[in-house]
């Protein structure tokens, strides 16, 4: 028997994930959400023929008895209450990152989790990237040696009104550019290095009106065993880019590019020698964004009992308490937070 999903949100993210569960054959979309039903009847008719219906009410969705698997694609302010809901509800829930505003907030999905039973997921689909995969691939086989440093860079430039959406208020998102693409490149350094110790971080806000939102964000994240990534997310830069760099003690790893705006994939493989210039191949990654169908199928995966390389609910809560701890050494000029247990807490 398929697992009916429902998803709530009709946004981007939504279709994308909408497109994911209609391209399986386990998973059947039969309900969508959104506050806008226009918007949701444009997906369902889009990615489903019109198979599914459509709702204004997100309560409608997570207790409807012909749901057994929620999607929550919200802004912020939503994910922990509707994520909550839904595993309360007996549902199992892909939630997009980060999954709340802050860890407290996440902290009431995992709850709900865990007394559930249900599979809880937060939304990181960069780790299946195949570039990224065969980063961390490279550097768990152990090729690049024990990891030193991550350099991580991404960021767009926004659009014209960015300043009016949804992003810019605070009291909607939690937090901006660190919230957004800050918290993919925190999931994917937690994922390679393992728990964090200590941050330090700064934020600004330089051209976009939305203060104290900020389009900048700088962070300093360090292991117990002293490796250290250092990351810039931005909403001004112009020219869309993606870089994360792995550098171990035999060799290194570099990735560019997300697909789309952000060119097309590359994965760099190097190796250290003794003198002279590393030996290094290339890999191209052409094509589709395959990363949305391969976390859909970790996430049918998991909930049929099997371990996969998927952000759950606990890596997002240990993603939001790093995120937490830059904002608070932010506020004090980028002195260091400590994160309790090594931002392993439940």
């Amino acid at each position: 028997m398929s697992l009916r999903v429902g998803l709530v949100g009709a946004g981007g993210v939504g279709r994308r994930r909408a497109l994911a569960v209609c391209q399986d054959e386990r998973t059947d979309l039969c309900l969508v959400c959104d506050t806008i039903e226009d918007r949701a009847r444009e997906i369902a008719s889009e990615v489903d023929g019109q198979a599914a219906r459509t709702v204004v009410n997100w309560q409608t969705a997570v207790e409807a008895t012909d749901v057994d698997v929620v999607i929550v694609s919200t802004t912020h302010d939503m994910l922990a209450p509707i994520s909550a809901a839904a595993l309360q509800a007996g549902k199992h829930v892909l939630c997009e990152k980060p999954l709340g505003r802050n860890a407290t907030e996440a902290k009431q999905a995992t709850a709900a989790a865990a007394e559930s039973g249900k599979v809880l997921h937060a939304g990181y689909n960069h780790r299946f990237h195949p570039a990224i995969r065969q980063l961390q691939e490279a550097l768990a086989g152990g090729s690049l040696g024990e990891a030193m440093l991550i350099r991580g860079r991404y960021g767009h430039g926004g659009r014209p009104g960015y300043e009016q959406e949804w992003r810019a208020d605070a009291s909607v998102s939690g937090g901006g550019e660190l919230l957004d693409q800050g918290a993919h490149l925190i999931d994917l350094c937690l994922w390679l290095l393992g728990p964090v110790e200590q941050v330090n971080g700064r934020t600004q806000t330089a051209f976009w009106d939305m203060a104290p939102v900020e389009d900048n964000a700088f962070a300093l994240l360090t292991t117990p065993t002293g490796t250290t990534a250092s990351l810039h997310v931005s909403w001004t830069q112009w020219k869309n880019l993606f870089s994360l760099e792995v550098f171990g003690r035999d060799g290194y790893a570099h990735v560019e590019g997300l697909g789309g705006s952000y060119g097309v994939p590359q994965l760099t493989l190097g190796h250290r020698a003794d003198g002279g210039a590393p030996e290094e191949t290339r890999q191209r990654f052409e094509g589709e964004d395959l990363s949305w169908a391969a976390e859909w199928d970790a996430f049918v995966r998991a909930i049929d009992g099997e371990q996969t390389i998927a952000a759950d609910g606990l890596s997002g809560v240990r993603t939001l308490e790093c995120i937490d701890a830059l904002y608070r050494s932010s506020a004090a000029a980028g002195a260091p937070e400590s994160l309790p247990d090594s931002g392993n807490s439940p």
